[in-house]
């Protein structure tokens, strides 16, 4: 009985944590919830539980995943700002160690050398030009390169920031023809609710996640590419608190349980 009730606690405290750190995050751009699933105890798999026909032996946590829903997005009309509606993620690498992580949360910008960014300084990732054009994306996530916009060139400053709908990214100088950049990447996985969470709506692929797939913007299964404006979290604040406190009457209907079942073993062992 004591490993049932401890099981029930422990599957609501679990939730509770979940819940609440979607809750928190509700107004973060680019965050996607997480998701619990449980199962139930087969015969004899608790330490103190005795070989039994009957269901009820108690629960555990079996999963934790992310959910893929799409956010609203919110208009910025920053250019640097980006949306993704549909699948897939942006690529984007850490300076400090150049390990590859992916995001939806599309809030960049160009730091003081010219490389597109996010907010805590992770690159973002696209395809290199071929004899200076647009070349189709060849080849896995270690063909991408850093995206770096000129914010002048030949002593001409930068006068237009062009990224359209397919993720080409181009720059006018002064009043010159645009000078194509780089090729937004986006990546999508064959199990995207597989995905590792990191922080900062950043993801890491694991065996879970699946098969990686590299493309641009409006291609087949891609998503569409929105300039100015960015995704909000999936978060339904509501749904959420209504879950949270199920997960709490759970817990209090677990911890009344384990009072009364101290209370019985006090009485007989007296």
């Amino acid at each position: 009985m004591f490993s049932i009730i401890k099981s029930g606690m422990s599957s609501a405290m679990h939730e509770l944590s979940v819940i609440s750190n979607n809750v928190s995050n509700a107004n973060s751009n680019g965050f996607k919830k997480s998701l619990v699933s449980f199962s139930d105890f087969a015969g004899g798999l608790l330490p103190d539980a005795v070989k039994s026909v009957s269901s009820g032996l108690g629960s555990f946590v079996d999963e934790t995943r992310i959910s893929d829903g799409q956010g609203a997005v919110l208009s910025t009309e920053n250019i640097t700002d980006m949306a993704l509606i549909g699948n897939g993620f942006f690529a984007i690498q850490n300076v400090k160690d150049n390990s590859v992580s992916f995001t939806r949360n599309g809030a960049f910008g160009l730091d003081e050398n010219g490389f597109l960014t996010t907010g805590d300084n992770h690159r973002v990732l696209g395809a290199p030009l071929i004899e200076g054009a647009f070349a189709p994306i060849a080849g896995g996530i270690e063909t991408l390169f850093p995206i770096q916009i000129p914010t002048q060139q030949e002593d001409v400053i930068m006068s237009e920031l062009k990224i359209s709908e397919d993720g080409k990214i181009s720059a006018r100088y002064g009043e010159q023809n645009l000078t194509p950049i780089s090729s937004l990447t986006l990546g999508i996985f064959s199990n995207p609710t597989g995905l590792k969470e990191q922080g900062n709506a950043r993801f890491s692929a694991t065996e879970k996640s699946g098969l990686l797939t590299l493309g641009s913007p409006l291609e087949a299964g891609f998503a569409e590419l929105k300039t100015g404006g960015l995704e909000r979290s999936n978060v339904n604040v509501t749904d959420e608190l209504t879950a949270m406190i199920k997960a709490q009457q759970q817990f209090n209907g677990s911890a009344r349980l384990m009072q009364a079942n101290s209370d019985m073993v006090e009485k007989l062992t007296r």
